[in-house]
């Protein structure tokens, strides 16, 4: 049996005793922390993982409870806003998921694990944060950023959650937190332990179909988790699945145009021609801009038989962009069965010499 660390255990005892101005939630599931951890890739740190298990998140109140009867939590004078807020495993999903499409430290095709678990939200409104376990051999140092855009800003406090927990209940709740001269910036502690995945091997649809069923029981309201997945299912050639994972994803969000291509792309190849214009036009007008649901839809009457229309959709992406291939390969098509071959020849020319 692991053993419970010493701050830990402490603020458990105070919390359960119900000791004035400390507001903790009642542990979550371990299941929950592995699905999280799964679903992401990330390992927490041990004595992060005791004190969620225990207390889920919560806060060391500034003022007595009483003084915030006509607050809302999240008023500038209000409990999660005034204190050391830990986050309960639910927002520490959003926060985790909001930290990794800010933080500058990865570029937007980075595919390895985001190691940065953000943890707590202080007074001044900084963010405190772990990194995952994984690959490494001591428990992770704790850090604090207040701006989480610019990892320069990213400065070791501790030495780890339980020593920072210790100084959280020494002070009362709001602790002395002290960037001595020379702290170790976590871009560093980072590359030194070799915690960045620099080359990372594309997902199977096996694989991500594995990861979206985790962020699903994660989040079971992400419309944008049923769409990927419903698109591995497509990749995969279980249609069914797939289209299930569609109409989700749209009775979730129905004014998002991409659920509606990606839905009307799968009936266009599997169902129904017209049921998969329908989506696609829905989609086309969502969103009037998007050369991609443009051509799908000319794709979709092209298929239908429908040539003028579908010309005009290719022709509308094409007078502004020239040597886009999909609408050219779509163009091509409705070329040939207008009987134009030679204008079909021309923009076959053009595909082979683009993809020289």
């Amino acid at each position: 049996m692991k053993p419970i660390f010493p701050n830990i255990k402490k603020l458990e005892k105070r919390a359960r005793e119900g000791t004035p101005k400390y507001k903790f939630h009642t542990g979550v599931d371990q299941e929950a922390i592995e699905t999280f951890e799964k679903a992401y890739g990330i390992v927490l740190p041990e004595s992060y993982r005791q004190f969620m298990t225990k207390l889920n998140g919560g806060m060391i109140l500034e003022e007595p409870e009483s003084f915030y009867i006509d607050m809302t939590e999240w008023e500038p004078d209000g409990p999660k806003w005034s204190s050391f807020y830990f986050y309960a495993l639910d927002e520490l999903i959003e926060e985790y998921i909001d930290l990794k499409s800010e933080n500058g430290m990865h570029g937007d095709d980075y595919k390895g694990v985001f190691s940065i678990i953000p943890i707590c939200n202080t007074p001044r409104q900084e963010t405190i944060m772990l990194v995952s376990q994984k690959g490494l051999s001591i428990e992770s140092p704790v850090f604090i950023s207040d701006d989480i855009s610019d990892m320069n800003t990213y400065v070791q406090i501790d030495d780890d959650f339980d020593t920072f927990i210790g100084k959280l209940i020494k002070y009362d709740g709001f602790p002395d937190i002290r960037r001595a001269p020379g702290s170790q910036f976590l871009a560093s502690f980072i590359y030194d332990n070799k915690l960045f995945d620099r080359d990372v091997e594309e997902e199977t649809s096996d694989e991500i179909i594995a990861r979206t069923t985790l962020l699903i029981k994660l989040k079971p309201n992400n419309p944008w988790n049923y769409n990927e997945r419903g698109t591995a299912y497509r990749y995969n050639g279980r249609r069914k699945q797939a289209l299930a994972d569609f109409n989700k994803s749209v009775a979730l969000s129905d004014e998002e145009p991409f659920f509606y291509y990606c839905r009307g792309l799968l009936i266009l190849d599997y169902g129904s021609k017209r049921k998969a214009l329908v989506d696609l036009d829905i989609a086309v007008k969502l969103d009037p801009k998007s050369k991609l649901f443009i051509i799908g839809r000319a794709d979709a009457l092209q298929k239908l038989g429908k040539l003028d229309k579908a010309l005009a959709d290719c022709n509308k992406v094409l007078n502004k962009d020239g040597i886009n291939r999909l609408a050219l390969y779509v163009r091509e098509r409705v070329y040939r069965a207008m009987g134009k071959d030679k204008l079909a020849r021309a923009d076959s020319d053009l595909i082979d010499d683009l993809n020289r």
